[in-house]
């Protein structure tokens, strides 16, 4: 036989590794052949290839990938920012402190200043 198995009303071929066909034979003739609407050739819509199983599961596994990529920018992204509200809480008590110093030595500044204006004018007047 040409790897064929008779199988109730039809054949099944094995024609190649993965592909199996199955033949139906019409016991009736010819007749009922011509009366039978043309059915399209080829494989069916519905049918999923292996390489269509490989495509679909490519394109889960990428998907699966841009997600977990996406997942992980937005937690660094995340830490970043509470990472910038740190330092900014920092750099804000770093600049207050600064302020109340700058304000002491203005303060300690125009006091001396002040002395010495005092003293100059003292010293000026007969």
């Amino acid at each position: 036989m040409d790897g064929c198995d008779i199988a109730g009303c039809g054949r099944i071929c094995n024609r190649s590794f993965m592909e199996f066909v199955l033949i139906m034979t019409d016991d009736d003739g010819d007749h009922e052949i011509a009366n039978r609407t043309e059915r399209r050739r080829g494989p069916s819509t519905y049918t999923l290839s292996f390489g269509g199983i490989i495509a679909v599961a490519g394109l889960v596994a990428s998907g699966v990938a841009t997600y977990n990529a996406l997942q992980n920018d937005i937690a660094t992204l995340k830490r970043g920012e509470l990472y910038q509200e740190r330092t900014n809480e920092r750099l804000d008590e770093e600049i207050k402190s600064v302020r109340a110093e700058q304000r002491e030595t203005m303060k300690e500044f125009n006091d001396k200043l002040d002395r010495i204006i005092e003293k100059w004018a003292r010293g000026r007047k007969p």
